[in-house]
């Protein structure tokens, strides 16, 4: 994931004269520099609070730029993007646009996004006898292999988000909604499809398909690993040992932590890029209690200091996390435009697809046999089997959340019927029970950013065929393909992922891509 103090609330409104009477005019360079400003202290102060648990000051640095969040201000920017008639400068003040208004509703939300914050990075939970900080909570359940404890575990992680987090996310979408139908929107949903220029019902039709066609695949792969670990149909599993069957712990010796950055550093070798003279990019692995676990990319200064965070959880999610973040953390450094909104704005996606391009080289059966990482072919297969399971579960999970998410911040449901809709969105996606959606119905909200991974499930699926077709099966050992990669990277976030699909030669971004790998893995590794 890549990180940005606006990540979920960069919004777009069209604000009209008539809400806020004449603007002034404003020198755009200056209110660039003045944002730019915010976004870097914001990341500073966001991955301080991630990596050493410092509390969080996100509301009191959002109200050091007020003049950001003045409304005229982003009905001039809105005003001067409509004149524009130069494609490339109305895109720049389309992304400043969508900035800008994002601020108005952060600082709304800012304090409440602190507390979160700061419940999160402080709090102990006693579970069997032991405190435990709470952003142990997942790792320890993910890894505890007594069923027992397991459920104590999840119990308390489920029951302190219900009871101390979700009423505080619950206001957050409140605050959210109340913001924009100031403005004439009626909700969240509509203002994100606007930023993204993506049918929003569209796109859910294309979800609906993909569950559809897995449905049966992974119906399949579910039973096959209860079976494997606990000897049950997976419809006799407990939500508490679920996480088990993605654990994969037999496979842990073949990926030593000692050879993980080894592995990152000789990958990007055979591409031309030697990370060692990247000083931009830096990594923390360190496993510390008060460390946010979901590993991220902060890019406190594109093309200068880029920072991965990742907190250790062992075997291959390892590796995973380190291409993954990797490919956010490249794209950051190597970026040449020298605009704020293309260095810092944009649509994600972008940015995802690279991460996803990395990441799958750890699903990629020559790369882990050139690389020695699992030399036994039975092994191999089983391993890539269960990639693949993973794979599939993640994606069907941010095809249902999406559904949830357009219930959610659409208004008007009652806390019971958002319960009721999130288990069943979640049900359609594992295709068993959820014992307890009251635990995840708003803790689970990512405010659409889920739509960034699932266009970049979908267009790294076409630019790994890409990489093929131009530089071989073993791409990732071709300078040329570094270059080429690098040729991308430099763009920053000023391409959209449609606009990237284009630029690789793809009409569109197609989902098909990625369900016909899918389709060829699970017949391959039977």
């Amino acid at each position: 994931m890549r990180r940005t103090g606006l990540v979920a609330l960069i919004l777009g409104l069209s604000l009209g004269c008539c809400t806020f009477g004449c603007s002034p005019r404003y020198d755009l360079e200056v209110v660039r520099a003045r944002a730019e400003e915010m976004v870097t202290r914001i990341l500073e102060a966001l991955y301080n609070t991630d990596a050493r648990g410092e509390p969080s000051t996100l509301a009191d640095i959002a109200a050091e730029y007020e003049d950001l969040a003045d409304p005229a201000l982003a009905r001039y920017v809105g005003k001067q993007r409509d004149r524009e008639t130069d494609p490339r400068a109305r895109k720049r003040l389309d992304y400043l646009f969508f900035d800008l208004v994002g601020t108005i509703v952060y600082e709304k939300v800012a304090p409440l996004s602190d507390e979160i914050a700061n419940l999160e990075a402080t709090s102990v939970v006693r579970v069997g006898g032991e405190d435990v900080a709470y952003r142990d909570l997942g790792i320890r359940l993910f890894n505890e292999t007594e069923s027992a404890l397991r459920e104590s575990l999840y119990m308390a992680q489920g029951r302190f988000d219900a009871a101390r987090t979700n009423p505080l996310r619950a206001e957050v979408v409140r605050l959210e909604r109340e913001e924009l139908r100031e403005y004439g929107y009626p909700d969240l949903s509509v203002v994100e499809a606007e930023r993204r220029h993506l049918d929003f019902g569209a796109f859910d039709d294309q979800l609906t398909g993909l569950l559809d066609d897995t449905r049966e695949m992974y119906w399949d792969l579910s039973n096959e690993a209860s079976e494997r670990v606990f000897g049950v149909a997976v419809t006799e599993l407990r939500d508490y040992d679920r996480g088990r069957l993605f654990r994969g712990p037999e496979f842990d010796r073949h990926f030593p932590p000692e050879r993980m950055r080894p592995l990152m550093e000789q990958t990007l070798a055979g591409m031309g890029i030697d990370l060692a003279a990247l000083p931009a990019v830096s990594i923390d692995d360190e496993d510390r209690p008060e460390k946010e676990p979901r590993a991220a990319s902060y890019a406190v200064k594109p093309g200068k200091d880029v920072r991965i965070l990742m907190k250790p959880l062992g075997g291959v999610a390892d590796y995973e996390t380190l291409f993954h973040e990797m490919g956010h953390a490249l794209n950051d450094a190597f970026v040449t435009v020298p605009e704020y909104e293309f260095q810092r704005l944009g649509d994600y996606g972008t940015t995802e697809t690279y991460a996803f391009v990395l990441e799958g080289l750890l699903s990629n059966p020559v790369f882990l046999e050139k690389n020695g990482l699992i030399s036994d072919p039975a092994v191999r297969k089983a391993f890539l089997r269960q990639q693949l399971f993973d794979d599939l579960a993640g994606v069907r999970y941010y095809a249902a959340l999406f559904g949830y998410e357009l219930l959610l911040h659409r208004g008007g449901l009652a806390d019971e019927e958002l319960v009721s809709a999130y288990r069943e969105h979640m049900e359609r996606a594992r295709l068993v029970p959820l014992e307890h959606p009251e635990f995840g119905y708003m803790s689970s909200n990512e405010d659409f950013y889920g739509v960034n991974y699932l266009e970049a499930w979908f267009l790294a699926a076409q630019l790994r065929g890409v990489l093929r077709e131009r530089f071989g099966v073993e791409w990732w050992t071709s300078p040329e393909a570094g270059e080429f990669m690098k040729g991308l990277w430099a763009l920053g976030a000023e391409l959209s992922p449609a606009e990237l699909a284009q630029k690789i030669g793809c009409e569109r971004i197609d989902p098909a891509a990625y369900v016909e790998e899918l389709q060829a893995a699970y017949a391959a590794y039977r």
